[in-house]
């Protein structure tokens, strides 16, 4: 969830409906977060959608032109856009733009027995627990927040609303809290990013290798739960939950909103698709691509490649280019 507080009115005018609102919100949410007094969006019908919205008090939501209900959404208040996805971009734009978000970290603090190279940047409110070290050339903040015991390694790059807790280690020259790969259409139909400022929160224990890049997720927070162990150069896309002991080995790349449960092993050079589940336990070999939801426990492999024996090569060629079939 994003805290920021917003008038029905102000998000009207943000995403160009006219009416007149009185609803006081407090934040946007998703929608599998049971919050009150929050922004939600339908891209699409959904009866779980809707049902879920009935149980919730005073929200906002913004559907598709022409929605059907089969839920009534109880106390929420429905705005109709063409464009749902879009809508919420401006609405994200708009808290970034007015500053309205609630920071996560209130002052810098940074603690005596902790060790900061003077090489390091620090820019504005960053709090930094006993025991932690920031290597030289590191860029970390504002709204940052370092548990005990964290090593950040040298050259990382730390963005606004991370949180790294006890005990973790981040590798040298990786990202945490870029914004993610997401965008939308504007009138002219051009495209532009959509605001990433549900940030990323590590847990305790996790170890991140050199040259990863964790981005923030757009709603909910980017999260990867404590003793997880990621590799270098590892992409986890925004909104990703990796679970407790999982383990993402070398080069994976993790789709925008995807679940790695607990104790799932993802192996080298794999990819797994946006929004897709690995079930806990489950193994997944090297140069997999993960399209569907994987059940817990299951092992899936990567097609063998094919191998025949090379003929006689066109000494002019290079690679694959001068082939003889």
């Amino acid at each position: 969830m994003i805290s920021a507080a917003c008038h029905e009115q102000e998000i009207r005018e943000a995403i160009g409906v006219p009416g007149n609102g009185d609803l006081r919100l407090d934040g946007v949410a998703s929608l599998d977060e049971q919050q009150d007094r929050c922004l939600y969006f339908i891209t699409r019908d959904s009866a779980a959608a809707q049902r879920s919205l009935a149980s919730r008090q005073g929200c906002l939501v913004i559907v598709p032109a022409g929605w059907s209900p089969v839920e009534s959404p109880g106390t929420c208040r429905v705005i109709e856009s063409d464009d749902p996805r879009a809508a919420v971009a401006r609405v994200l734009a708009f808290i970034r733009d007015e500053r309205r978000q609630r920071p996560w970290v209130a002052a810098a603090r940074i603690s005596p027995d902790a060790r900061v190279s003077p090489l390091a940047a620090l820019d504005g409110a960053v709090e930094i627990g006993d025991g932690s070290v920031v290597d030289p050339f590191c860029s970390i903040g504002p709204d940052v927040r370092l548990g005990r015991d964290v090593r950040i390694h040298a050259g990382v790059r730390l963005f606004p609303r991370t949180i790294i807790g006890d005990g973790s280690v981040i590798g040298a020259n990786s990202v945490i809290g870029h914004e993610g790969y997401g965008f939308v259409r504007d009138a002219a139909g051009n495209k532009w990013r959509i605001p990433h400022l549900g940030g990323v929160v590590i847990g305790s224990r996790v170890d991140i290798g050199a040259l990863a890049l964790v981005q923030s997720g757009a709603i909910t927070a980017t999260t990867i739960a404590d003793y997880a162990k990621i590799d270098d150069n590892v992409e986890v896309g925004h909104g990703v939950r990796v679970g407790r002991n999982a383990s993402v080995t070398g080069g994976v790349v993790i789709g925008g909103s995807a679940v790695i449960e607990d104790e799932a092993w993802i192996g080298i050079n794999s990819s797994i698709r946006d929004g897709r589940r690995v079930g806990r336990g489950a193994l997944v070999g090297m140069d997999t691509s993960v399209q569907h939801d994987l059940d817990d426990d299951v092992v899936a492999r990567a097609p063998r490649p094919v191998v025949s024996r090379r003929q006689e090569p066109d000494p002019r060629a290079i690679g694959f280019s001068g082939r003889r079939r």
